[in-house]
């Protein structure tokens, strides 16, 4: 009988697990776990009222390094190459960031005063979190999702994306299961 690997969690993490898993030179059965309606995780795009595009989750890809080149052999793999859109760092786009909480744009803080200060729709300063956070012992627990990590430093609005915890997957999985895979 050959083997099967469940992957917990059809995130960009599973997926990719999935993926290469499947590639194998004696690939198992994959079998991937997903608890709401649609893969993609955090990763997702939504049209808003004006029908402008809000991209959900990260939208970039940094191509420096040998992760950077693994990424991109990845999405040539997938035939996705012409979905990239290649952006340069001095453009505008590369340079301001945005978060969508709440139905709104929020610009994200730039230069030391933005830091300094509340910034909607965080109410928490982000130098404070980030100093509190160096000087912080680690915690018991062995990992934690990103969401609980910014919910818990910068405060309510850290998780703007709280529906998405996924309520048939919880009883099973502890904080930053996604994504893992286990032989059965």
């Amino acid at each position: 009988m050959g083997r099967t690997v469940v992957v917990l969690g059809g995130g960009i993490s599973g997926l990719a697990a999935s993926y290469h898993l499947s590639r194998a030179p004696c690939p198992p059965k994959v079998v991937l776990v997903e608890g709401s309606e649609r893969l993609g995780g955090w990763i997702r795009s939504v049209r808003g009222p004006n029908g402008a595009i809000f991209e959900l989750g990260p939208r970039g890809i940094r191509p420096a390094g040998a992760l950077g080149a693994r990424t991109l052999l990845l999405v040539s793999e997938l035939g996705l190459d012409s979905e990239v859109l290649p952006v340069r760092g001095d453009h505008p786009a590369a340079q301001n960031r945005f978060l969508y909480v709440g139905g709104a744009l929020h610009a994200l803080p730039t230069g030391l005063r933005g830091l300094l200060r509340p910034s909607p729709p965080f109410s928490k300063p982000l130098f404070w979190a980030g100093l509190r956070e160096l000087t912080k012992p680690r915690g018991k627990e062995p990992d934690e999702t990103v969401h609980s990590f910014a919910q818990r430093r910068l405060g309510p609005e850290g998780g703007p994306h709280s529906q998405t915890q996924h309520s048939f997957a919880r009883p099973w999985l502890s904080a930053g299961a996604s994504g893992h895979f286990v032989e059965v």
